[in-house]
């Protein structure tokens, strides 16, 4: 692996965990310059939670933890080892982004002192982390790297278990359930219901559809996402993958959702 550095739709229930994670990325604060400070690692987990010396945790909340596929089913212990290899001895900087989670770990972003790049573009950028859905304008420096390793079908990237999602098609999602995922389609229509917005990607069972809360919608159209400017473009969006009554992504901040260079 080459590296870097080294038309109605049905409403379905949703898990309580994304808005919850929609709140706590309304909280994160990227102009965080004034609050770093120097660190040192302790150690890594496998899902990318960091125990620096002094005893506090911190998690980049940039990043998807790493999951097991069938084509690298170690691959969480592989990337924590990867991660310590870069941070491990070395002199560090945390730029605190929030308040600390429930589990009392701090969002930030950590460089190794004087680089540029933060641990998560790193990570991002050699294919092996991907970007979450969760960080809004904190996050893409990380959503750049991860184009450019997915460009390049860099680590994950080669794996069928993270390919993109053809949203155009109507197939099986049901592999991909629980998963934070990228899927492209053209919007076909739009459907409402009193709580959500559905944005479809054509007629027929089996296609995905993507969902905005209506107390979300005004996020969307403060950015130029209205109904009119969406349909019939050809986009990308991020999502954790439900499955109920039809399969479906949750939208809760512009930054899910990418026009596709040349195909608007």
């Amino acid at each position: 692996m080459k590296k870097r550095f080294l038309a109605p739709i049905v409403p379905v229930l949703f898990v309580a965990a994304l808005p919850t994670a929609a709140r706590a990325m309304e909280r994160l604060t990227c102009d965080g310059a004034a609050s770093r400070e120097n660190v040192r690692l302790a150690s890594v987990n496998d899902r990318l939670d960091l125990v620096l010396a002094d005893g506090r945790m911190v998690y980049f909340p940039t990043l998807e933890p790493p999951r097991a596929t069938p084509a690298a089913p170690g691959r969480p212990e592989n990337v924590a080892a990867e991660l310590t290899s870069l941070l491990a001895g070395k002199n560090l900087v945390l730029q605190r982004l929030g308040a600390p989670d429930r589990w009392e770990r701090i969002p930030a972003f950590l460089f190794v002192e004087g680089a540029a790049e933060s641990a998560d573009e790193i990570l991002a950028g050699a294919g092996l982390a991907m970007a979450s859905g969760r960080a809004g304008d904190c996050g893409k420096k990380v959503r750049a790297a991860e184009g450019a390793a997915r460009a390049d079908s860099l680590g994950i990237w080669g794996d069928p278990d993270f390919a993109v999602l053809d949203a155009d098609a109507s197939r099986n999602f049901s592999s991909r359930a629980g998963t934070l995922a990228l899927v492209e389609g053209r919007v076909a229509s739009f459907g409402h219901t009193a709580p959500r917005l559905y944005l479809n990607f054509g007629a027929g069972r089996g296609r995905i559809a993507l969902t905005i809360a209506r107390r979300n919608q005004i996020l969307f159209e403060r950015a130029g996402l209205t109904e009119k400017n969406l349909l019939h473009k050809f986009i990308r969006a991020r999502g954790v993958v439900e499955i109920g009554a039809s399969p479906q992504i949750e939208l809760f901040h512009p930054d899910q959702i990418e026009f596709i260079e040349g195909r608007r």
